[in-house]
């Protein structure tokens, strides 16, 4: 009995280290080298490219899925919804758009009125803007000039940024896509109109831009124009900011 007992506890310990043995045996994974880490400098933008619409988005009234057209409803606009635009600048993360769309022209009476450099922009600015144009730029045209408009030159509208391109304070509209820039204007006829040459002018010209700065100065929060400062010699700049506690406050130059 005794000797058994001495056998089975050493069979026993045997089975034990054979165990641990073949533990240890195994090969260990090499460690993974940490990531590296963001190699971005402070104060640099960081902003997302605007995205480009899913494949079967092509521009055009009425080519969107019915679900997208129904979120942001712009009657009389070539446009194209987009996913949602993220951007960060000097690390705020208040750049981009939850709703965007890319504006590349206006549809009136049979004939399409292009937006040279397209145009993105949130949803709710789209719904101003392109009632602005509509309404009171191309009928404005229509007055001073026998064909009307050709075309409209501006700016990309979203770009993450701070006011007027300075290192510091709050950032831009075009930050949020509530804001666009209007250079010029081509006009059927053959003539053009330029913001920067043509303002102030007692001219077909200068009396077009000064009726849609007043017009916009109805529908905008914000309208600056060569008369406001030396950020804004060369265009209109219209935008849909919140001015004052209860958004009210309108800016007008």
């Amino acid at each position: 009995m005794h000797k058994r007992l001495r056998f089975g506890f050493s069979a026993t310990v045997l089975l034990i280290t054979s165990s641990v043995l073949a533990v240890a045996a195994e090969p260990v994974p090499a460690p993974k080298p940490l990531a590296e880490t963001d190699k971005t400098e402070p104060g640099n933008a960081i902003a997302s490219p605007v995205p480009t619409p899913k494949p079967g988005q092509a521009p055009g009234v009425g080519s969107l899925p019915s679900k997208d057209a129904a979120a942001c409803d712009l009657p009389g606009m070539v446009f194209e919804i987009l996913p949602p635009v993220r951007g960060e600048f000097s690390g705020d993360a208040g750049c981009g758009i939850e709703s965007p769309v890319r504006l590349t022209g206006i549809q009136r009476e049979g004939t399409q009125v292009p937006l040279k450099g397209a145009v993105t922009v949130s949803c709710a600015f789209a719904k101003t803007f392109s009632e602005w144009l509509q309404s009171d730029v191309l009928p404005a045209a229509e007055t001073h000039f026998d064909g009307g408009i050709r075309s409209i030159t501006t700016g990309p509208g979203y770009q993450c940024r701070r006011r007027n391109n300075q290192p510091d304070g709050k950032l831009s509209e075009h930050a949020l896509g509530k804001a666009v820039d209007l250079s010029g204007f081509a006009m059927k006829e053959g003539g053009s109109v330029s913001v920067e040459t043509d303002w102030g002018k007692d001219t077909p010209e200068g009396r077009f831009l000064t009726d849609i700065h007043k017009s916009a100065c109805a529908r905008f929060t914000t309208v600056l124009s060569p008369e406001g400062d030396e950020f804004h010699k060369s265009h209109l700049h219209v935008d849909i900011g919140c001015h004052g506690k209860t958004c009210t406050y309108l800016i007008c130059q």
